[in-house]
């Protein structure tokens, strides 16, 4: 068998190909280098990475860190996670062999080269044989779950495990294996030795008399120190310093220790050849960095979770799908996790709109960048969030936030939410606000998702207006998709003149978090119209109780 045939590497479940993983590696750095990646703490992408993979969340920020547009791997990923989801014995058999194989991994690793000792051989045995039983299970799970597995990730998987366990290497490391543990097992778990001593008590010579399939006793007698001389014996020692031509403590290397090891060594000659052709077939047939296997499966389980969790409060995730039409998006009771979580802790008998209210959105010709205006604590944020995760989820490889997702991948999503001003010379929140505009405004493309939160609010209302219709202008005139929440009801009174300039490319709409209007109740519900009359602001100051006649009364009472 050609070397090249074999190659001892896990196979990948998150990248279809080493060349994939290495290009989504240098995306995930250019954008780190060069682009704001506000969307992580925007997004909160740290909550999602937690719930989707507790013990080793950094893994799926990484990943979220990508922004993958590369519907292959996408693709790849989705058909993995499905795989999971479809099957529920795979994940934890999967789990339970890479946790051996990788703990055989660590034997081999620490015992190179041929064993000086019975506890060592016997060792060594154990760790090929523990390989030998893992590959065995995974090759009969294989075939068990053959007509259900749909994915190349598993496809390939299971495909590799077949062709190493019926390779000639393998067949002949299992029957050296098997021959071994018989050996080992009848023959050397003990030996007894016959030691010859002169008038002085010094051994002058020894032999093997009998082999026992029991293990002789463990404390040392009158016999082991006068032969070895020392307390501190153990076998890898006195062979380590006859092989070595080490002399012992008195300066010789008497002879009953060279005939007794000379002796062992004839014993074991024949096992230990079949014993290094067995290790050397484990070098050839092995998988390195098995490790990886159990992080990229945590992630797919985590994901699985999510989406049954969901399911069972009447929540829908779902695979997304994606369009060949460029700037598209289909949306369909979408969400924010982040909230579904905290709402499903809160309350753990609520479900469906009762634990949180989905949303639709949709981006085509008739409309791509959304004005959304409407009350304080309407929703707007939990909206803009939601939109944003279903792009990122989806574009992952994972479930979206959705009952059903159709989008067309974009390249980035830039993010311009509320943030604590600069300080120093020169330095205001409207400067800031107007620097990080002006670097989303140089990278932006027609094929990005931009996502703003009350930008434009540090200056006087009349100008707020003005700007904000002015960069509302730009990002539609390059043609981004995009969302922008605000309190500036004038900017979505400005819609249809942004539309008749005849270089815009996104058509502006207005959107509205609507409101009971008798009662000024939330309804969290995304709709298209115009803004309302009022913000609902007061109810919201009113409901702590801050107002003139309180303060009226206390400053009264307190000057009595």
């Amino acid at each position: 068998m050609d070397k090249k045939e074999l190659l001892p590497d896990v196979p990948d479940l998150l990248y279809p190909t080493p060349e994939k993983r290495e290009e989504l590696n240098r995306r995930r750095i250019m954008l780190s280098d060069k682009y704001p990646c506000t969307y992580i703490d925007d997004l909160m992408t740290d909550r999602v990475a937690s719930m989707i993979c507790r013990r080793n969340p950094a893994s799926v920020q990484k990943l979220f860190r990508e922004m993958c547009t590369d519907t292959e791997v996408i693709s790849y990923r989705l058909d993995a996670l499905e795989d999971i989801m479809h099957n529920p014995k795979l994940s934890p058999a999967l789990h339970t062999a890479a946790d051996r194989l990788l703990e055989t991994e660590k034997k081999n690793s620490g015992g190179n080269g041929s064993p000086d000792s019975f506890t060592a051989l016997g060792d060594r045995i154990e760790m090929l044989d523990s390989y030998i039983s893992c590959m065995e299970s995974l090759n009969t799970l294989s075939e068990e779950l053959r007509d259900s597995i749909k994915s190349a990730a598993f496809k390939s998987f299971f495909s590799i495990i077949k062709e190493r366990c019926e390779c000639g290497e393998f067949i002949q490391m299992k029957r050296d294996i098997s021959e071994l543990k018989e050996a080992f097992s009848q023959k050397i778990r003990s030996v007894t030795v016959a030691i010859n001593f002169n008038a002085e008590m010094r051994p002058i010579s020894a032999g093997i008399v009998n082999f026992s399939d029991k293990p002789a006793g463990e404390k040392q007698n009158v016999f082991d120190r006068l032969f070895y001389k020392t307390s501190a014996y153990s076998d890898t020692v006195v062979s380590g310093r006859l092989r070595s031509g080490v002399p012992n403590e008195d300066g010789y290397l008497n002879e009953a220790d060279k005939a007794l090891f000379e002796a062992l060594e004839k014993l074991t000659s024949s096992y230990m050849r079949r014993l290094e052709s067995a290790l050397r077939a484990y070098d050839r047939l092995s998988f390195q960095k098995i490790s990886m296997l159990s992080d990229q499966l945590d992630i797919f389980d985590g994901m699985t979770a999510i989406a049954s969790s969901c399911e069972a409060r009447g929540i829908k995730m779902c695979r997304p799908q994606f369009s060949d039409t460029p700037r598209t998006a289909r949306l369909t009771d979408l969400f924010d996790p982040c909230f579904y979580f905290k709402a499903a802790a809160a309350d753990s008998e609520a479900k469906g709109d009762d634990l949180v209210v989905t949303n639709n959105l949709e981006m085509d010709d008739s409309g791509r960048f959304f004005i959304l205006t409407g009350a304080n604590n309407g929703g707007k944020t939990t909206f803009l969030r939601g939109a944003g995760l279903c792009f990122l989820m989806a574009q992952t490889g994972f479930y979206a936030p959705a009952a059903a997702c159709v989008i067309s991948p974009c390249d980035f999503i830039f993010t311009h939410f509320p943030k604590e001003e600069e300080t120093g010379i020169n330095a205001s929140r409207f400067t800031t606000e107007i620097k990080d505009l002006k670097v989303i405004s140089d990278l932006v493309s027609e094929n990005s998702l931009l996502l703003m939160n009350e930008s434009i609010q540090s200056t006087t209302p009349k100008e707020c207006a003005e700007i904000a219709g002015e960069i509302t202008r730009i990002f539609c005139i390059i043609g981004v998709r995009g969302i922008y929440a605000t309190h500036i009801t004038e900017l979505a009174l400005m819609c249809d003149d942004i539309t008749a300039d005849p270089d815009c490319r996104s058509v502006p709409v207005s959107i509205v978090a609507a409101v009971d209007e008798e009662s000024g109740k939330r309804l969290y519900k995304i709709k298209r119209g115009q803004p309302l009359k009022q913000s609902y602001a007061m109810d919201i100051f009113n409901s702590f109780g801050i107002n003139s006649e309180n303060i009226r009364k206390r400053v009264h009472n307190n000057q009595l």
